[in-house]
């Protein structure tokens, strides 16, 4: 019975230790997380960011249990020669995304409603849809939680370009009367977590969530013109609570991905380089 009466003592103790701990995590506020971005500028060990056919001078070595790492310093055994090991072992098959595919003047971060990343790349999407489809496009619209990250200052490799659009998305052609575009703009305004999207050959003007001018080309939107607009599929029928296709007269998809439009901005000039013009422009 002792034995017995011990175990039943233990589980009332673990059950007011669950109480307890029930009680605290109720009471106590929702914690949040921020990260930020950190250089690798190689102060501890010397490993540097990682291009193509140059592994070991920016990762280092690993012999046996042993990891020398590229300032010099020698490891024995243990985790640090683990985890080097296994990051070295899988450059092989990364080497393509480190290949560098152009150089950027500056670093580009993403910010709503406009940005230099923004306005460059809705740029070389609508000359590319033009170019693909062979009809001048009068107006691209994209969103930006398709640009998973900024693009770096520097050296911009593959890996950057992949990173930044990792979702199929292809490129698409559509035919919109103006009064649906004036749908879509009213629609994006509103849309409190993002005050815009991405946008290129149009100029908007915006205040408390609502659009207060619109223009296409340079003049006001037409209500009753067929203008051609290049878009994505996803966009197409309700992605970011966008539907092109809602109000399209006709629909073309492609099978160019937009990492590709990037891709092909980027390798075709020697220095990649941007600034916006006030086409999404928010008032008090």
């Amino acid at each position: 019975m002792k034995n017995g009466n011990n175990a039943y003592l233990w589980v009332l103790v673990a059950v007011a230790i669950v109480a307890v701990i029930g009680t605290v995590l109720k009471h106590e506020p929702s914690v949040s997380v921020k990260w930020h971005r950190v250089a690798m500028d190689g102060s501890r060990t010397g490993v540097s960011p990682v291009v193509a056919g140059n592994v070991d001078a920016c990762l280092g070595i690993v012999e046996g249990e042993m990891y020398k790492a590229p300032n010099g310093r020698i490891y024995e055994g243990g985790s640090i020669v683990k985890v080097a090991e296994s990051l070295i072992s899988v450059q092989p098959r990364m080497e393509r995304l480190k290949t560098k595919v152009g150089f950027s003047a500056r670093e580009m971060r993403k910010k709503a409603p406009e940005c230099e990343l923004s306005d460059m790349f809705a740029d070389a999407m609508r000359a590319k849809a033009s170019e693909v489809f062979g009809v001048p496009m009068d107006f691209a619209l994209t969103n930006f939680g398709g640009i998973r990250c900024d693009l770096p200052g520097g050296d911009i490799l593959l890996e950057d370009i992949e990173s930044m659009f990792p979702f199929k998305n292809y490129l698409c052609w559509c035919t919109v009367r103006g009064e649906g575009l004036l749908r879509l703009f009213d629609q994006m305004a509103a849309n409190e977590k993002t005050p815009f999207q991405v946008i290129s050959g149009a100029r908007v003007v915006l205040r408390d969530g609502k659009v207060v001018s619109s223009e296409i080309g340079g003049e006001p939107v037409d209500p009753s013109r067929l203008y051609n607009v290049a878009t994505i599929d996803f966009l197409l029928s309700g992605g970011d609570k966008i539907a092109v296709g809602a109000v399209s007269e006709k629909v073309e998809l492609s099978t160019v991905l937009l990492k590709d439009v990037m891709l092909d901005y980027v390798q075709s000039r020697e220095v990649v380089d941007y600034e916006t013009d006030g086409r999404v422009t928010v008032v008090e």
